[in-house]
Parts: structure tokens; sequence; C-alpha cells
């Protein structure tokens, strides 16, 4: 019998779905970075809800994206999910968006939970790095070293989980990347580094990188599809 979430309903403060710039975004300049990483089974329990189920070995994923465009201009997000496994299929359930841009817009299109915050990402030859800060605290810096070019049929892009609200009650959504790339990169020996002074509840912390797994870096178009509600949660 797998171990299933144990994400509290008290926890989430969801938003509705909504506003001018309903999904899909179609993007077409975009890069963006990936990295996929152990944590512990606590922080991932607490991150999925019931309805979902923790891989082995329990990880996470950061995705860092520089969207040049967008139906409420350039913009630039840090999504940090849980992976897990919804109806027999991997997924990763957003702990934390991090938006440099609109977060309104963000939130009207995509949901919970997000959060307006500071990022960069930049790519220099064979080296990406990204750096997010919350609230003016850094919580985390992503490198990229030794990009080599890759099919990026290679890649594979799991669909996200996050949270809407309606009438009162918390709704699963789906949705998720859908890239069309240009050129994409794998990395060996990215890191994932968070300051040793953030609060123990802080989602950053609790996810710190235990062991990377795989990472790597995509320039090209990129759809952000439509959320599809899944059922009423807790």
């Amino acid at each position: 019998m797998p171990d299933r979430g144990l994400l509290e309903r008290s926890s989430l403060t969801p938003v509705a779905l909504g506003g001018g710039h309903p999904a899909p975004w179609q993007i077409a300049q975009a890069r963006w970075a990936q990295l996929t990483f152990e944590v512990t089974q606590t922080a991932a329990l607490e991150a999925l809800p019931g309805d979902v189920g923790r891989p082995v070995p329990c990880y996470a994923r950061l995705f860092v994206l520089d969207a040049a465009d967008s139906p409420v201009g350039p913009f630039r997000l840090a999504a940090l999910m849980a992976g897990g496994r919804y109806r027999m299929l991997p997924r990763n359930v957003l702990v934390q968006g991090v938006v440099d841009g609109t977060v309104e817009a963000i939130a009207g299109a995509f949901g919970s939970p997000f959060a307006g915050g500071r990022i960069s990402l930049e790519r220099t030859g064979t080296r990406a790095i990204a750096t997010i800060a919350v609230d003016g605290q850094l919580v985390a810096t992503l490198v990229l070293p030794e990009l080599r070019a890759i099919d990026a049929g290679m890649l594979r892009w799991d669909a996200w989980l996050g949270f809407a609200a309606n009438n009162g009650a918390v709704e699963l959504i789906e949705y998720g990347p859908r890239p069309a790339p240009r050129e994409a990169f794998l990395s060996k020996g990215a890191t994932l580094d968070t300051p040793a002074d953030l609060g123990r509840a802080n989602p950053w912390r609790r996810f710190r990188n235990l062991n990377t797994v795989s990472s790597c870096f995509v320039e090209g178009g990129l759809t952000l599809s439509a959320p599809e509600v899944q059922q009423i949660i807790l």
C-alpha cells in the first residue's frame, strides 16, 4: 500500500481561477531549467494531498522559467514541486511558485500557491545559474555546469498539480508545460543550494537537495496548458 499525502486543508489558501488572461498561455521565446532531486519523506508527504502517493525515493522538481513574452508580458517563474503519483501517473504537486512579474495574472490563470519574488536565469557558455528570492531573501541558487547538447526528445515533462478555490471548496487542478524546444542541454554535477539561515518552516529549506537526480536547460517555445479540474479534495 503506497504512502498517501498528508497535506492539511487548513494549510491551503487557494484562489479562484479567473481574470482577463485565461490559459493556455503560448510563449514563443523562453528558456528554462529543470532540476530533479531527492528530498526527505517528511517533506514530500506533507506537501502532497491525500489523492497523491509518494514515489520511492521521494523527489522534488524545480522548474525555472524565463518567458520573454506572454499574454501578460515578460515574466519569470520558479516552481518548486513535490514529485508524486496520481491515478498511477507521475505528477508534480506545486509547493510554491515564485513569480517575478504579475502574480495576480498567474494566479488567475493557474490557481495556487504563487508568491511574488525576484528570479534570475542566465546561461554563459556551458554554464547556467538561477537565483530565487522571496520577500527580499535569497532562498535558492541553482547551478548547472557542463551543459551538453542533446536531442530534446530525450526529455520528459510531467504534468503539474495545483489548487483552486470554488464556492468554498478546494479543487485539485492539473496543467503544465508543453515545450517546443529549439535547443536542449543536460548538465552534469548540478547543485541546488539553500541558505542555512532559512527558518525551519520555509518550504525551500524543507525541500533542500539531498541528492541530484537529473538536470537540463532548454531554449525555445513553451505552452502552459489550461488547468483541468480533477476532483474535490479533503
